[in-house]
């Protein structure tokens, strides 16, 4: 409930929360970024990537990983941006924005969408990398 005023004992819940969400956020791009560069960097690894014909795949699955994660990002603050504003002006808690912002901050289900399709993305590279060094 990041938009709403929580009572006192939600707090210590949902302290926990954001700071798991912040960790699993942060290793996700962590390793999304990281994993390519360790690839790249290793020259036997990298001959043995490019030559199988799928290190482009491999490449736009990392990648696209990694967009669901910023794009994710960009919409939780942009919600958290018109939520923020609508308590400073209660006008504006009246428009479309606002409700669309409150209906995003309280849909874990959006959330966890956003990090099972990271988790099946990156799955999905790293099953393909592991099989070409099996």
């Amino acid at each position: 409930m990041p938009g709403k005023q929580r009572p006192l004992h939600e707090k210590g819940f949902y302290e926990a929360y954001a700071g798991f969400a912040r960790n699993v956020r942060t290793w996700f791009i962590a390793y999304g970024i990281g994993a390519p560069v360790l690839f790249v960097s290793n020259q036997e690894l990298w001959k043995q990537i490019a030559g199988s014909g799928e290190g482009r795949t491999i490449a736009y699955l990392f990648l696209a990983g990694v967009a669901v994660q910023i794009a994710a990002a960009m919409i939780y603050k942009t919600a958290m941006w018109y939520l923020y504003v609508s308590e400073l002006d209660r006008h504006r808690a009246k428009g479309w924005r606002y409700r669309l912002s409150d209906l995003v901050s309280e849909s874990y289900l959006l959330e966890m969408g956003f990090d099972v399709a990271t988790l099946v993305l990156f799955g999905v590279a790293t099953f393909k990398v592991l099989q070409l060094l099996a």
